[in-house]
């Protein structure tokens, strides 16, 4: 098959990357893959991860600099043309649903669907998007359970619920757990400054944790610059590398999640795979893998008091660190990238016989 994915960058993301295995994975199947994606929006880190069959076509325009309706109108129209002829051309994101719906020809129209309400607060416009363009797609295809309720209720399309897999898996399952030896109690934190991430609620629950246990210490790495307003102590990792990042995964105590919505959520997947306890917050996409006090303890989005309290149970009680750990290697190891892209396959090919 030619498969025409339709991004709206290829900037680092987690969105980007499981798109990025999807297609090396396609294509080492035999497949013509090709991501179209704005002009000047391909980062080296993405690209370098992409195998040499994979083809990107960049389209004549690259990301405005506004929102405005005929500045993203324009872009709309740019992806269009740039989709090259193909059997099935697959939207990744919402602001890229226009081109795929939009785009020449006779191909099948999909959706790779990986967006939440909480990613469009303030964006009408995506989040109408969101809501009413499932119906007018062949075939839906979700990164988890709970993505697949929500749309299912906008379409009647067929839907796959195909998650992705666990990138690196190498440097994440089977590797022995490191001990710093330093007597620090690590945290650990994965995320960026969008409020959606819960970069402050975590922030809070450092604070309050730092009063009961004085030789805490806040990890936090991202793939940008943060501001950190803390009474805790705080190791920052500015865009680690894959190894790197497995690394503090295994040398930490505990991990905290305190996003508001996700598609799926990858960070508190590959601590539950290189064996650190989870603590995370109900947002929604998680609920495809995490069961509150069994692989994880789970408390309300925007609630830094619960997310810390949750944090010290865990801190406080190493049997039931060592249970959540235990329960959470099973968890992450049923997120296989071969059984994956075996459910985007036969999906694709159904899609192309109907």
């Amino acid at each position: 098959m030619r498969i025409a994915f339709v991004l709206s960058s290829l900037r680092l993301s987690g969105g980007v990357l499981l798109v990025a295995e999807y297609a090396n994975r396609l294509s080492a199947r035999g497949h013509a893959i090709t991501l179209v994606t704005p002009a000047a929006s391909v980062s080296p880190h993405v690209q370098e991860r992409l195998h040499v069959d994979v083809a990107i076509a960049e389209a004549a325009r690259g990301l405005p600099q506004s929102r405005s309706p005929l500045a993203l109108l324009r872009l709309t129209g740019a992806l269009r043309a740039a989709i090259p002829p193909a059997d099935a051309v697959i939207a990744t994101h919402t602001p890229t649903v226009l081109p795929v719906l939009l785009a020449r020809g006779h191909a099948r129209r999909g959706w790779l669907y990986m967006d939440y309400p909480e990613m469009f607060a303030g964006r009408r416009v995506e989040r109408f998007l969101l809501d009413f363009t499932p119906r007018f797609f062949d075939r839906i295809f979700t990164i988890s359970q709970p993505l697949t309720d929500t749309v299912s209720g906008h379409t009647r399309a067929p839907i796959d619920t195909i998650r992705g897999g666990l990138g690196q898996p190498e440097m994440l399952f089977g590797r022995p757990r490191i001990s710093p030896g330093d007597g620090l109690i690590r945290v650990l934190y994965v995320g960026d400054m969008r409020p959606r991430k819960g970069l402050r609620e975590v922030l809070t629950a450092a604070d309050q944790l730092a009063v009961d246990f004085p030789n805490l210490l806040l990890v936090i790495a991202s793939k940008e610059p943060c501001v950190l307003e803390t009474d805790a102590s705080v190791e920052f990792h500015l865009a680690p590398s894959d190894a790197e990042l497995a690394r503090l995964y295994r040398s930490s105590d505990l991990f905290l999640s305190a996003s508001w919505g996700e598609g799926l959520g990858y960070p508190p997947l590959e601590a539950m795979a290189c064996g650190t306890p989870v603590v995370l917050t109900d947002s929604m996409g998680v609920r495809d893998y995490a069961v509150d006090g069994e692989n994880c303890l789970m408390t309300p989005a925007r609630n830094g008091a619960a997310l810390a309290a949750a944090a010290a149970r865990v801190l406080r009680d190493p049997a039931l660190a060592a249970r959540l750990a235990a329960a959470g290697r099973r968890t992450a190891a049923r997120y296989d990238w071969e059984r994956c892209t075996d459910a985007f396959e036969a999906g694709l090919r159904e899609m192309m016989s109907r």
